[in-house]
Parts: structure tokens; sequence; C-alpha cells
């Protein structure tokens, strides 16, 4: 089985995930973009397809398909939608804590996370601390922020912990952020909030490791579907777009731009498959996911930025796409604790 294939379950899977990204998504990815609408109808469309289980085993109501058909999914939706490509980011996430750390509690939770209750997962970027059941902190950018509840990692006296938080009870604020602006992105204030500890220590520990697993993964796959998406928009644009008596596409310079972003774009593709097929063979997909993760989304801003230029001016107004596509991308750049320090996670994985 070569890197970019699927089973024939998995495949079929993804072929639904197309359809309904076809009929769904990228009708209404741009007006809902402009609008700063959440894509809630969308993400109900994703939790009837069952796609929220595919990663999780089936002792916890999952399908267990794995990552890959995970990833393939979410190059799909990437190419039109980076937004609702980070809801499901960050339920698959809220999931995969969920699971691993176990537990009545969780077990409940991760039943009603599979079947479409919006969660979102809060990672220990954000230094949320814990004492006595109650939260101190915040998290100043939370895509999904209406969902109903928070999976948060934090720390319990200097010890890692995994909570379950209600959201009505903790203050979020709606942000006016550069992308993902169909993804309801809030800054959220736990100060005093009660939470549900689900594990502690090194449980805890593997279990919050699982889930940023799960999103460096998730966001290489959405950025290389965003870069896939604006390449073809600026193809679309050079070949209708005449100049010096032929199109734009024909033009070298346009060419070799369109080359070297594809290039970039399917080597990020690799390496997010690759990671994918580690995690699923059960192999420390660490390394080859943050690899995967940084390339990525440095593969689709860069797409995006000459895909604007190809456009002109044209490529700063909204009916275009590649605009929302570049905003959407150093969204994807910021989040997970910003690319600097996954740059810096990998060498420390590389060379420490």
């Amino acid at each position: 089985m070569h890197n970019l294939q699927l089973t024939e379950d998995q495949d079929m899977i993804v072929d639904t995930v197309r359809k309904f990204v076809a009929d769904e998504v990228a009708p209404k990815a741009q007006e809902l973009d402009e609008r700063r609408a959440f894509a809630r109808e969308q993400f109900d469309g994703l939790a009837g397809l069952g796609v929220f289980g595919l990663c999780v085993g089936e002792a916890a109501g999952g399908v267990g398909m794995g990552l890959l058909p995970y990833v393939a999914a979410l190059e799909a939706i990437g190419a039109h939608s980076g937004s609702l490509a980070r809801l499901w980011i960050g339920q698959a996430q809220a999931a995969a804590a969920l699971e691993a750390s176990g537990g009545d509690a969780a077990s409940d939770a991760v039943g009603e996370v599979v079947g479409g209750a919006l969660a979102a997962f809060v990672g220990p970027e954000h230094g949320v601390t814990c004492a006595g059941g109650t939260l101190k902190g915040g998290a100043r950018i939370v895509p999904g922020g209406e969902a109903t509840r928070f999976v948060v990692a934090a720390t319990e006296g200097g010890a890692p912990a995994l909570l379950l938080v209600d959201a009505a009870a903790c203050k979020r604020t709606a942000l006016r952020a550069l992308g993902l602006q169909s993804a309801a992105c809030v800054a959220v204030d736990f100060a005093g909030a009660a939470a549900t500890v689900l594990a502690t220590g090194d449980k805890a520990a593997a279990a919050i490791a699982k889930a940023r697993l799960v999103g460096w993964i998730g966001v290489a796959a959405a950025a290389v579907g965003g870069g896939f998406g604006a390449i073809a928009a600026a193809k679309r644009h050079a070949g209708e777009r005449i100049a010096f008596n032929k199109p734009l596409l024909a033009q070298e310079a346009v060419q070799r731009k369109l080359v070297e972003c594809r290039r970039a774009v399917d080597g990020a593709r690799q390496l997010a498959w690759h990671a994918a097929r580690l995690c699923d063979l059960g192999q420390d997909g660490a390394e080859a996911a943050i690899s995967a993760r940084v390339a990525a989304v440095d593969a689709m801003v860069a797409a995006a930025d000459e895909a604007i230029q190809i456009h002109g001016g044209f490529g700063y107004t909204v009916e275009y796409h590649v605009e929302r596509h570049y905003r959407d991308g150093k969204m994807f750049e910021a989040l997970d604790g910003g690319g600097d320090a996954l740059r810096n996670r990998l060498a420390t994985l590389q060379l420490g």
C-alpha cells in the first residue's frame, strides 16, 4: 500500500465527505466567512455523516478507522472551508483526550462528542491551572467557542490534569479574528469555573499528548487542503485572464509560481499522511506530525500569497476566495502555541 492509498471502506467514507463538501460546504463558505456566521449547519451535517467517530475506538462508540480517513477528509474540507475543518479538528481532539483518559465521566462525554455535541479542546499552551476543582486562567483563541463543553489540558499542583468544563460556566468573548471567521473563535476566561477532573499525572499527560497529536495532524491535513484550494483558484483565474495577448497561465513566470506552490503542498501532504500512518501503526508519530503541520501551514500561506499576486487586485476581494485561504492559513500558524513554539519543539525532538 503506497502512502496515499486508502482501504475500500476508508475511501467510501472520504468520498461521502467530498460529496458533502461539494454540495453543502463549497457553495456557502464564502458567504459564511463574509458574515462571520458560525458554520453550525455544516458542522451538524458532518455529525450526521458519522465522521466524528472515525478516530475513536469501537469500545468508546466510534468506528476505529484511525487517522488516515480523517486526514483525507479534512483535506477535502480544508480546500473550501478552513473554519469547518478546524471545528472538526477540535472535536477530534476532545474525543481523543476523553477516550484516552477513561472513566465513567469521560466515557459518557466521548459518546456525546462522537454523536455531534460540539466540544473544544484547550491545550496546555494556554497555561490554565486547577486547584480543588476550580480553574484559574484563560485561553486567548479557542475555535468552536459555541461548544457546550471544553476539554481542558491544565496543571494541578504542577502535574498535568485533564478537565471537563461546562462552557456555560465560563466567560466567552467573541473575537474578530483574522481568519477562521466561521469557526466561532472566542477568548475564554476560566476563572472560578468548576471542573470535573478526568485524569491526572501520567494518564492525563498521555491523554493530552494524544489530543495534541490529533490536532497537529489535523491542521496539517486542513492546511494541505487550503493550499490545494488556493492553487486551484489561481490556476482557474490565470486560465481566464489575458495579458500580453495570451492567458496568464501560459506565462512562464506564472507557471513557475504554481509549480513551486504545488511542489510544497504535495510534500506537506506526504508528511501528513506519513504521520497518520505511523500513528495508526501504533508508532511514535509526534516528530512527523509536527513536521507535517509546520510544512503544511507554510505551504498553504505561501500558495495563498502567490494566488493573491496572480489575481492582482482581484486577489484582495472576497469573491475570489484566495484572500480567505491566506487569512485562514495565518490563523493556523498562530494556533497550538504558534509556529515558532512548534519549531522549537521539533528541534528538541530531532536534536535534543
